[in-house]
């Protein structure tokens, strides 16, 4: 059966990206999603097929192969149009897609001459998900958690840049399944071979050794030995220094992870740096951007060519209303408690600027702090004696001035 992607063209904002150059675990979109068809068996065109049904997919919809595995398996090949009624999994991922109703997705089966998802019946199709045990969070946390499932089929709708977060964690989890159904369904003799494989690699039976030799690791890359690398994927040219830390991880061509930076279940694009000291989770860094230390970096979005400066603070979590956010021209509610920001292309933020939780910033912005309390110059103040700084200069706390407190 033939497979054709119908553009719709909708860029993203604010990096106004058309869909098929969102970037997935590194890759642009329409190359993971010609990937995936190609994998279950579709054969890609680029023209409506006239000659019997076909496989048609939106440009702004990312999905597994197993998916399209499945919606073939439960309409027999004959026209239907995807939907998903597993609640715990809509209500994770459904804030924010633009679609019809909650569950039905632009992925379908088209009979020849059809232009429109809508002129097919919506078949309901089990994913096969599943629920993974979630880590312990603080009580005042709590309210932050949404329901987690996660499995070899994963669809969702990229409508806003929020979504390049939850995408690409799926596609991290749907990585990891996949590889796991593969090895199920290996013969034994398979099977044996990938453990003598990890064990070799490892030489040990420590867990964090187990989990250093399950990395998929690309050509020349230096790897610091002080350096922690688990269960992530390093491209070619990758470079992690001294006593960072790299974990469930995606790490694009000539990425670099300076020392002592962290990384937890993040994307980083080709050619991307995470500075030294700095601390990102469950993040995608876009290629040729560079994160500084910058009190961390959660649940956030970096376009490319970004800079973001030593000192400055991206918040990522509400404790009281959810998250409201920019949406096609409007301010709506992301029916989110945790969520970070979004960096435009080429965009700088500088030492000590403050970003709220959902903001965006558009591509080429430069963003610095205020001057309060900056100094400029010491001025006429004298030494030896204690001094503030009043409109940006050194002003000596004298008779009249109140002392600042003893620390």
């Amino acid at each position: 059966m033939k497979a054709l992607c119908i553009l719709t063209g909708q860029p993203l904002a604010p990096f106004g990206d058309a869909p098929g150059l969102l970037r997935i675990l590194d890759l642009p979109l329409a190359q993971v999603q010609r990937a995936a068809v190609t994998e279950a068996g579709f054969e890609p065109v680029d023209a409506p097929p006239t000659d019997g049904p076909f496989l048609a997919y939106s440009d702004r919809t990312w999905f597994t192969p197993e998916v399209l595995r499945r919606l073939r398996a439960a309409t027999g090949g004959a026209p239907g149009r995807l939907r998903v009624d597993d609640a715990e999994f809509l209500e994770g991922t459904g804030g924010l897609q633009d679609w019809e109703e909650p569950g039905l997705y632009e992925l379908a089966i088209l009979p020849a001459g059809a232009s429109s998802f809508s002129q097919v019946p919506a078949v309901t199709v089990d994913l096969g998900l599943s629920s993974p045990e979630m880590p312990a969070l603080h009580p005042r946390m709590q309210h932050v958690a949404r329901p987690l499932r996660v499995g070899a089929a994963m669809v969702h709708q990229l409508d806003h840049w929020s979504h390049l977060v939850r995408v690409n964690q799926l596609a991290l989890g749907a990585h990891a399944a996949m590889e796991q159904q593969r090895f199920q369904s290996a013969p034994l003799w398979r099977k044996a071979a990938i453990v003598l494989g990890v064990l070799w690699r490892a030489r040990s039976l420590s867990k964090y050794r187990m989990a250093r030799a399950l990395c998929q690791i690309g050509e020349d890359v230096d790897i610091h030995p002080t350096a922690v690398v688990e269960l992530s994927v390093l491209g070619d040219g990758v470079k992690v220094g001294p006593h960072a830390v790299v974990r469930a991880s995606v790490l694009g061509e000539g990425a670099q992870v300076d020392e002592h930076a962290t990384l937890n279940l993040t994307v980083v694009g080709a050619r991307a740096r995470v500075g030294r000291g700095a601390m990102v989770n469950l993040s995608t860094l876009l290629p040729d951007c560079w994160v500084s230390w910058c009190n961390g970096a959660q649940a956030c979005v970096v376009g490319e060519g970004a800079f973001l400066a030593w000192g400055c603070t991206l918040l990522d979590m509400s404790f009281g209303r959810t998250i409201p956010v920019e949406h096609r021209g409007q301010r709506v509610d992301s029916g989110l408690h945790f969520l970070g920001v979004a960096i435009g292309h080429r965009a700088v933020v500088g030492h000590d600027v403050k970003l709220n939780y959902g903001v965006q910033i558009p591509n080429e912005a430069v963003l610095v702090a205020g001057a309060e309390g900056l100094l400029k110059a010491w001025g006429e103040a004298p030494t030896g004696e204690p001094c503030r700084v009043e409109e940006g200069r050194a002003v000596p706390i004298r008779k009249g001035r109140s002392a600042p407190p003893d620390p």
